[in-house]
């Protein structure tokens, strides 16, 4: 009943001819549905698993979770994100891996280093790994980017273990990172092991959305979906 020739030209048969599902009536229960691909999902993620990088660290996100919040945060071609806490890199592989342009930055030199290696293999074995990367070391509370210089900002914030982040205690740097996110972009996905409504409104955000991901049984994720407010954009 269908099929497509060389060119993807589809043709349909339209024989009069009874098929086998004719019930001797002249009726029949046979179907036939045409349709086109436009979308196809990806089940590659376990193909790349967080240990198997060059550079690992302990309690990296899972691609798949970091695929779904870079798609949050709007990422694609011709759209900035920035990673103010970019640690491995595992939002910016996923922000990559859709087309967009990447800015990380990290406080600790061995996460800027270890981020540029792991972008780096993934270039080498990914065609699909397209967009402008850029890493730098850098204070997340006081970003060295112009005002407007993104499209989005998302971060994976520390969790309690590790409360203490060079100069900043995590209240201190979660806000200044808030702030200076709203600087730089309209839009913003913050993942964290709490609540920062709070903090996210005081930094000027509208909270559009929180909601929770059971990650284990001691560690649950808040994701924050914020954009300015109407009368700041």
């Amino acid at each position: 009943l269908f099929a497509s020739d060389a060119d993807g030209d589809e043709e349909i048969d339209s024989s009069d001819e009874e098929s086998d599902a004719d019930d001797g009536d002249g009726e029949s229960d046979a179907c036939c549905f045409l349709g086109w691909l436009a979308v196809e999902s990806r089940r590659d993620y376990g193909e790349r698993r967080p240990t198997d990088r060059p550079f690992v660290q302990p309690g990296s996100m899972a691609p798949l979770d970091a695929r779904a919040l870079v798609n949050i945060a709007g990422a694609g071609p011709e759209a900035t994100v920035v990673d103010p806490m970019c640690g491995t890199g595992g939002l910016l592989l996923e922000a990559g891996l859709v087309g967009g342009d990447m800015i990380g930055v990290d406080a600790q030199w061995k996460m800027t280093r270890g981020s540029q290696e792991n972008l780096a293999a993934l270039r080498e074995e990914s065609d699909e790994f397209d967009g402008e990367v850029a890493i730098i070391h850098g204070d997340a509370t006081a970003l060295p980017l112009g005002d407007g210089a993104a499209d989005a900002v998302i971060f994976d914030a520390p969790y309690g273990r590790q409360s203490k982040i060079a100069r900043h205690e995590l209240g201190e740097l979660v806000g200044g990172a808030l702030r200076e996110a709203r600087r730089i972009a309209p839009r913003a996905v913050v993942v964290a092991d709490r609540s920062w409504d709070d903090a996210a409104r005081e930094a000027g955000w509208e909270v559009e959305r929180r909601f929770e991901r059971r990650v284990h049984g001691s560690l649950v994720r808040h994701v924050h979906v914020l954009s300015r407010k109407e009368d700041d954009r």
